[in-house]
């Protein structure tokens, strides 16, 4: 193991016009790799505390394999947003730096265990280039679906997910590193519950899709019962209430025995300006990259993507990207997405209970979604809305002074000023200063669970030139959670254009434009506005292509939209249009006979040059 050190002239790189020119020179700390594939966490380590030591601004790692494991890895206890809070272990963390960047010139870093392979926090102008970041072994069970019974499947496991059988269920998945070795494997690996199946042949969802297995059969009152048939075969009887898997079919099961979003490959929190670039993630315990309370954020040919050669069809046991309570501009773009147990990329920030007013400038928040504890949720000076939580409407605004973190769950925010006309009963709070821009570009999105995209940020959105193919079920959903993951906020300038969508769900619309509202149903005002979607190709597998809910200024212009045929329920309209207002339909094309209704069913609509779409 040996640090080899290389000084770069600064006068050369501004010559080369690589960088504006100052009096220090830029300096480089090449890593030798690792022989033997020896642990490298500690030599990791040690090459940032020189390149902070002596004020070197670039590590470049030398290409090949680099072996980390947790046993001497930096440790802290961390909240990570949307994913599961305590104690973690980090390979690479940068905290409190400002210009500097990580090459891994196509170095690949191999996770062994429960792990965070890059962390970086409370820092500004930092790139990650040229890794590939992958993990030994999964953090789910997976395997094919060898022979159906009358009220029994066999599955073969993939010998990596190290199945365990113990007191009739099945335990896989990683626990090195969190749980420890000796404990007992029902409380260190994951469960066969929580579960989802996939067609082989097309790495996408399998048509049909059984429902959660069970240990208790409510149709039988009976509990489920797992058999070894065979080395890593195993038959699960009576686990199901009705419907069984089809023969072929992989199953994938993320657990629900304990926590399983553990190990995201790369988490940024309070950095402002970063670039990833051409990094490459095959596995993660999590998501793929986890941004939150950053701004102007790019990934730039970043990958979330099978490793050639491996046998099992999991990335990401959650996003491949995700984005919380960010600011300035989120790009994406060029970039590979596949094979996630969730979306591609979520942008959102985060409704807060206002629990009171303990003055007349002074209020009090929590959270409700467990994995939003200790968020940072506000800047001085970011400029906050009070809603009504039942409505989503607005109506107050105040500023951010300073704020007062007691614990997780609980800050106090001091305002500029009184708040005028006082706290009203029920209410939450959401941050109007970090609602990012966001650019989606040129990127393949496929074979996915979930959604291509979700998309609730607040900022001018752009989405454009993509393939969205084969996601489970919506290809982009925008939408504003204030009951379950609580995720603000609406919608207030969005374009979806030149794009092609390839459906899958034959019951879920392909595009989705509604808010999440709580309690009774009724009319209410627009949440979404200024949403534009414009000369895209659809081949929608529902016959439900567009619900949109609560939209106020709604244009779908020169789409081509190719139905399906023969759908499962001929009575569904294309269209299904509820409490919107400001409607533009035109010069769209339809391969066959499509309906566009709304509640009310007298709300204006402009209906121009449209192939084979009516009202009823």
């Amino acid at each position: 193991m040996t640090l080899k050190v290389q000084v770069w002239k600064t006068m050369l790189l501004a010559l080369a016009g690589l960088m504006l020119p100052c009096v220090a020179a830029e300096r480089t700390l090449s890593l030798a790799l690792p022989t033997d594939g020896a642990d490298a966490v500690p030599l990791l380590r040690d090459a940032l505390a020189k390149c902070r030591a002596e004020g070197i601004r670039r590590l470049a790692l030398e290409r090949g394999v680099w072996h980390l494991y947790p046993d001497k890895a930096e440790g802290a206890f961390r909240h990570i947003t949307n994913h599961d809070a305590g104690y973690r272990r980090m390979a690479l963390h940068l905290d409190g730096v400002t210009g500097f960047e990580i090459d891994g010139q196509g170095a690949t870093l191999l996770c062994h265990g429960v792990l965070m392979p890059i962390a970086v926090d409370r820092s500004k102008n930092i790139t990650l280039r040229n890794l590939v970041i992958d993990w030994e072994k999964p953090f789910h069970l997976e395997g094919t679906v060898m022979a159906v019974g009358t009220d029994f499947f066999e599955v073969e496991m993939l010998p990596e997910c190290e199945v365990k059988l113990q007191n009739g269920r099945l335990y896989g998945g990683m626990a090195e590193g969190f749980f420890g070795e000796l404990m007992d494997p029902g409380q260190a690996r994951q469960d066969m519950l929580w579960n989802y199946w996939i067609d082989p042949r097309t790495k996408a969802a399998a048509a049909v899709q059984p429902p959660w297995l069970k240990l208790w059969n409510p149709k039988t009152r009976s509990f489920a019962e797992v058999t070894e048939v065979a080395t890593n075969r195993f038959r699960i009887r009576n686990a199901h209430a009705n419907v069984l898997p089809e023969q072929g079919t992989v199953m994938i099961c993320k657990g629900m025995n304990r926590p399983n979003r553990l190990s995201p490959a790369i988490h940024l929190a309070s950095v402002d300006g970063a670039l990833v670039e051409n990094v490459t993630v095959h596995r993660a315990g999590g998501m793929g990259l986890i941004v939150e309370d950053c701004a102007d954020v790019t990934a730039r040919g970043f990958k979330v993507a099978l490793k050639d050669g491996a046998r099992s069809l999991i990335t990401t046991t959650a996003d491949a990207t995700h984005f919380m309570g960010c600011r300035g501009t989120v790009l994406l773009e060029n970039c590979l997405f596949e094979n996630m147990l969730d979306d591609s990329c979520n942008v959102h920030g985060v409704y807060a209970i206002a629990e009171g007013q303990l003055a007349p400038d002074q209020l009090a928040i929590s959270f409700s979604h467990f994995q939003q504890l200790g968020t940072v949720f506000a800047r001085p000076g970011d400029r906050l809305r009070l809603m009504q939580r039942d409505t989503l409407l607005g109506y107050a605004e105040c500023r951010v002074k300073n704020v007062i973190r007691h614990n997780e769950d609980y800050y106090v925010l001091n305002l500029e000023q009184p708040l005028a006309g006082g706290l009203r009963p029920n209410s939450s709070v959401e941050n109007l200063s970090a609602r990012p821009d966001v650019v989606f570009r040129n990127n393949i999105v496929r074979n996915n669970r979930a959604r291509s995209v979700l998309m609730t940020a607040g900022g001018k959105v752009l989405i454009e030139n993509n393939l969205f193919e084969r996601p489970s079920m919506m290809g982009i959903l925008v939408e504003g959670d204030n009951q379950f993951w609580y995720e603000s906020g609406a919608v207030e300038d969005l374009t979806i254009r030149s794009n092609k969508f390839i459906g899958l769900s034959p019951f879920a619309p392909l595009l989705r434009l509604a808010p999440m509202q709580p309690g009774e149903k009724r009319s209410l005002p627009p949440y979404h506005h200024r949403i534009r979607i414009l000369d895209n190709t659809i081949e929608s597998a529902s016959p439900l292509v567009l619900d949109a809910s609560r939209v106020g200024g709604l244009e779908f212009s020169g789409n081509t939209i190719l139905l399906p045929a023969h759908p499962a329920n001929p009575a569904t309209p294309a269209f299904k249009l509820t409490d919107c207002a400001d409607l533009v339909f035109r010069g769209n094309k339809f391969s066959q006979p499509a309906v566009l209704r709304t509640t009310p069913p007298d709300t204006p609509v402009k209906l121009e040059q449209n192939e084979n779409l009516r009202r009823p």
